[in-house]
């Protein structure tokens, strides 16, 4: 058990040597100056304490501190890698002290990862995406320019993808959209009271009531009820096999990002996969949640980003890199049409402003992810159907209006993303 827990770290720690051996990361050159002027003063030291040593008495402890006790071969080995390791670990924690003082407020990782972003950005990063339709669509544009492709990960709760939308997303030579499993599962959820929601439908109708206590997958001839009383646990993790390539591709994903979509129908679901929420734990790929614009009636009232943060930590058993959240909510006429259907703008609980304003910038911390704010909404028109029975429907007929929507804007949010991730324009020569 110790040895199966240990390969993670040193997997981790070859492929750290492998990105800081890289050529272009501008570092070997100096590690190598930096050795031979740690020698050239080592050198120095040991010629005077040795000049010292033959002319002055020293104390009997010196016998013991200097090691002469042991064989010269193993006093050079030991005083070597003590030397060794506490130049690297120094050298390390003082270039992570300065970059304190300069990176972005929302910057956050490794050295090793800041680094290898900014010197070698042409590596664009593979995205895997848990989102719904909408969200795939917005995300496309994102991996048109900033990343190498974009593998979409549909909900095993929100049925089949239209084929419209995933010929859409699917027009990329390397992009895809995988059916994370072949048998039919049943999406339900438990209401705070009690009564239980079987099936997506039922639960996207909700504009309003009990609050949602948990929401859990029934596979076929499973009844919804008895599933519910018998798993007494807040999250039951659906043991679906789930298909080898989209495992795989979590497995080699650089970044996993969940949303936009609607959060009980369209991205907590796949978390109730044991397979893949496990290999999202195993991963070590950042984690992006993109928060929706509006809470969804029904399903998540008066949710802040906190709150979303928590849950998906609760069903998926990992912590959050980031949270992006919309800043501006200019439009006043279109908050209160929203907030007339019961919806309200989401923002950030910890965040004086909500966040307000255009500028990207860190605004707090939720679970131990770090919430960026910034503008990644726009206004635009979308046509609705009218409801059977209005006046401006013929008779046997149908009819679709045109109204003001708040919908994540495509180019902001691709912005956004390349920012955190550290890839810029430079990553397209």
């Amino acid at each position: 058990m110790a040895a199966g827990s240990g390969l993670p770290d040193l997997q981790g720690l070859f492929t750290d040597l492998g990105k800081w051996s890289r050529l272009g990361m501008h570092v070997k050159r100096w590690i190598l100056l930096l050795v031979i002027s740690c020698t050239a003063i080592s050198l120095g030291i040991a010629f005077l304490l040795v000049q010292v040593y033959r002319t002055q008495p020293f104390p009997e402890w010196v016998y013991y501190v200097t090691l002469q006790n042991l064989d010269r071969s193993w006093r050079a080995l030991i005083f070597l890698v003590f030397g060794v390791g506490g130049v690297g670990f120094s050298v390390v924690q003082l270039n992570r002290s300065l970059l304190l003082a300069v990176q972005p407020p929302y910057e956050q990782g490794r050295l090793v990862d800041i680094v290898y972003n900014y010197r070698l950005p042409q590596r664009r990063p593979h995205v895997v995406a848990i989102a719904g339709h909408r969200g795939f669509v917005a995300l496309q544009h994102h991996r048109e320019r900033y990343a190498d492709r974009l593998t979409g990960i549909s909900s095993v709760g929100d049925g089949l993808m239209p084929p419209a939308i995933e010929v859409e997303i699917a027009r990329g030579a390397s992009d895809r959209v995988l059916q994370p499993v072949d048998e039919h599962v049943t999406l339900c959820a438990e209401l705070e009271h009690g009564t239980i929601l079987t099936g997506a439908d039922a639960i996207r109708a909700r504009r309003g009531g009990v609050p949602i206590k948990r929401v859990f997958l029934i596979r076929p001839g499973e009844d919804a009820t008895q599933v519910a009383r018998a798993n007494t646990e807040f999250v039951g993790a659906c043991p679906t096999p789930v298909k080898p390539e989209v495992l795989q591709a979590i497995e080699e994903a650089d970044v996993i990002v969940f949303g936009p979509g609607a959060f009980y129908v369209s991205i907590v679901p796949n978390l109730l996969l044991a397979d893949v929420s496990g290999a999202i734990r195993a991963s070590r790929a950042r984690k992006v949640l993109i928060a929706n614009l509006m809470t969804e009636p029904g399903q998540t009232d008066l949710y802040d980003v906190g709150d979303y943060v928590r849950a998906i930590h609760a069903y998926g058993g990992f912590t959050l890199d980031y949270v992006v959240v919309n800043s501006a909510y200019s439009d006043r006429v279109l908050n209160e049409r929203y907030a007339a259907s019961l919806a309200t703008p989401v923002f950030a609980v910890n965040s004086v402003d909500g966040g307000a304003g255009r500028a990207m910038r860190k605004v707090g911390s939720e679970d131990g992810a770090i919430v960026i704010a910034a503008d990644i909404a726009s206004r635009m028109a979308e046509r609705v159907p009218i409801p059977a029975g209005s006046r401006e429907v013929p008779p046997g007929g149908s009819a679709t209006t045109s109204i003001a929507v708040y919908r994540h804007d495509p180019a902001k949010l691709a912005g956004v993303l390349a920012s955190l991730l550290g890839v810029t324009e430079r990553a397209l020569a």
